[in-house]
Parts: C-alpha cells; structure tokens; sequence
C-alpha cells in the first residue's frame, strides 16, 4: 500500500505550480493564436493575389479577338501571306502560327510586339504549299487563346 502524507509545504507549492503552469498555457495559446491569424492572413493574401490573376487573365482572354484573313498565296519560293486583324478590345501578342494540312503539321514559333485593337499584322511564311489542299491556319496568342481558319491553295 502506498502512503500519502500531507504536508503543508506541498499545499504552498502546489498554488505556486497551479499558477505557473496556468501563466504557460496562458502563453503558449497567445503565441499559437498570434502565429496561427499571422500565418492564415498571409494564406489569404497569397490566395487572393492568385485569384486575382486568374481572374484578370480569363478575363482578358475574354476580350482577345483575332480575324484572319486576306490569306493568300505565292510561288518562287512558295509562301503564304496572312493578314491578322485585332477586331478586339486588349491588344493581342500572337506567339505561335501552326499550318496543319491532312499529312503534316508545321509550328511557326512568332514573335512582335502585339496587335492593337483595331489593327492589322501581315505575315509572310515560307511554306511549300500543294495545290488543291486545304491548310488549316491556328494561331495562339499569348494567353493561349486559339483562332483558326482553313484555306485552300489554287
């Protein structure tokens, strides 16, 4: 059997541990609450500044809008001519033409400064082109918007 024996120097310490070990909890949960609101409140920054550049570039993707046209055709060398117009309201940055015909697929990597709105890109492309097969003309912008066409070569 186990025996206890009071003693009242045990009583005075066991007050004095009561409120320390009340005083550590005490600031242990303010250093956790401070940390947890400090590290929650950066999440939602981070969140929100992701959200609002995936809203900005959907909605600017929205607002691109490329026409193709005057497509048209050369020998000697044979090539193509296409004329792009920015029929939108932001300006367009084309990065890649792709001309696909029912054999073959041919990416042409293209670079410029952009297309304003309202205005027009002619582009010569040295491509070997057959007679009385039809080319399908892909063109990605920058935000990765798509516009396509498809022509046929006299």
């Amino acid at each position: 059997m186990i025996s206890c024996q009071y003693d009242d120097n045990m009583k005075t310490r066991k007050a004095l541990s009561s409120i320390i070990s009340s005083a550590l909890l005490l600031s242990a949960t303010t250093v956790m609450g401070t940390g947890l609101v400090t590290w929650s409140n950066s999440s939602l920054s981070s969140y929100e500044t992701t959200l609002s550049n995936t809203f900005s570039t959907n909605v600017n993707k929205l607002n691109e809008n490329l026409s193709i046209e005057k497509v048209w055709f050369g020998s000697n060398p044979k090539f193509l001519n296409v004329t792009i117009t920015n029929v939108g309201t932001i300006g367009v940055n084309v990065t890649k033409i792709s001309l696909k015909t029912s054999t073959t697929t041919t990416d042409i990597p293209f670079t410029h400064s952009g297309i304003v709105p309202q205005k027009q890109n002619s582009t010569k492309i040295i491509y070997n082109w057959q007679s009385g097969n039809p080319i399908q003309i892909t063109i990605t912008s920058s935000r990765g918007t798509i516009f396509t066409t498809q022509v046929m070569p006299p």
